[in-house]
């Protein structure tokens, strides 16, 4: 049956475009008997406009909500990609579904490459149970768990990693999922294992300290016993001898070694209160590292140089002292541990800083001494550094010798 005049109007109408519409809607004529304002095509044409400025505002709003959308996609894309942890949606076989750039990259592979493998290859070996366990632990109660896993490493040391997890229901088995934070925690295990080590080793200097201390109050009793006792006694008995003598010359002669017991007791004292604390000391840092070194080469034969820049050098005497004691304690470790036959000083003036060298061409050090746990000289140097707020860094290689370096402010 044909199409009827109206309908294919009514379809012709439906093709027009808006403005097509209203240009034809304006086209038509009124009744000459009616006003603008009562003729139904004008009220038609305003009504279609009304519309087409209603239509145009709704898509004006449609077009920002779009694009705060694709902002906030944006955004959030950035957000998950770039987080300084790796997030990861895992099956309950433990596949990838999803995985974020930082992930892939703790893993080492390109994200596309991740997705549907199992995260057992990049783990450590010993590992790999306790990965498994951890997804059944997640997806048997739903609670969130935490484990710590070592990722596989290549070329370096494996990778300290913490991993978090908690199922997400999807409704079904299959759709079950669990979302994962990988954290890498690899420096804060080694600040800890520093840390550790490093307790260790001042409970160890500790200990030393306390062993140091007892020797040295065992050498001084032995010195004054030995030294002054001795010397003490023979004055006494000087003295007893010099009232039973009556003839002059028994008596100058008594007064004679008399005056020599006393001498040798006074150097006695004198050697005593230098090993505790050279009265060099107060005559400056410069100094006191001189008679430091005469000594040391007197008593052991290895020659040594003193380099002391043009600058001048002035500490007040709790600095002096302790970059004293640093020196006396390096020149103590070359004798017993280096085997040299020459040590090199140097004290300069580095802008604000006072710099030390301390060298030496014995047999070097091997890779593990500086970390050593009986190192309690070089872990006495470096506090007595960090206490000045300076540093303090020893180096040297198998046959090529030891140099120290210390740097204070001045």
């Amino acid at each position: 049956m044909p199409a009827s005049p109206s309908s294919k109007s009514k379809k012709a109408l439906a093709s027009l475009s808006k403005s097509e519409l209203l240009d034809r809607v304006a086209a038509l004529p009124c009744a000459p008997n009616l006003t603008a304002e009562d003729c139904p095509a004008e009220r038609l044409r305003i009504a279609l406009s009304t519309h087409q400025v209603e239509l145009e505002a709704q898509n004006q709003e449609l077009r920002e909500s779009q694009l705060r959308t694709e902002e906030a996609r944006d955004r959030y894309s950035d957000l998950y990609d770039f987080a300084p942890v790796g997030y990861v949606t895992l099956d309950p076989r433990g596949c990838v579904r999803e995985i974020n750039l930082t992930g892939a990259a703790m893993l080492g592979e390109a994200r596309k490459q991740l997705i549907g493998m199992t995260l057992l290859p990049w783990l450590n070996p010993e590992c790999r149970g306790i990965f498994q366990r951890h997804l059944k632990q997640v997806f048997a109660g739903g609670a969130r768990v935490v484990d710590e896993l070592l990722l596989r490493g290549d070329e370096n040391a494996p990778r300290h990693i913490n991993l978090a997890s908690i199922v997400v229901d999807q409704g079904t088995e299959a759709g079950r999922e669990c979302r994962t934070i990988m954290a890498d925690i690899t420096l804060l295990k080694e600040k800890e294992s520093k840390l550790t080590h490093s307790r260790q080793q001042l409970r160890g200097l500790s200990a030393h300290l306390d062993q140091v201390r007892e020797d040295e109050r065992l050498h001084l009793a032995r010195e004054i016993h030995d030294e002054l006792g001795q010397k003490l006694t023979a004055l006494r008995f000087e003295v007893a001898m010099l009232g039973m003598k009556t003839h002059p010359a028994h008596i100058a002669l008594v007064a004679t070694s008399l005056l020599r017991q006393v001498d040798e007791t006074i150097e006695s004292v004198r050697a005593i209160a230098s090993d505790l604390r050279p009265a060099v000391l107060d005559l400056g840092l410069v100094a006191v590292i001189e008679w430091q070194l005469r000594q040391f080469g007197k008593r052991t034969g290895i020659k040594y140089v003193l380099n002391v820049s043009d600058e001048e050098i002035t500490l007040d005497n709790a600095r002096a002292t302790a970059i004293f004691r640093i020196v006396q304690e390096s020149l103590t470790n070359i004798v017993r541990h280096a085997a040299a036959s020459k040590v090199v000083v140097t004290l300069s003036k580095l802008g604000s800083n006072l710099r030390l060298q301390v060298e030496d061409n014995g047999i070097g050090l091997s890779a593990d001494a500086q970390s050593k746990p009986s190192s309690f000289g070089l872990v006495g140097m470096r506090e007595r550094a960090l206490l000045l707020e300076g540093t303090l860094e020893i180096s040297g290689k198998p046959g090529q010798g030891t140099k120290l370096e210390l740097s204070v402010p001045s």
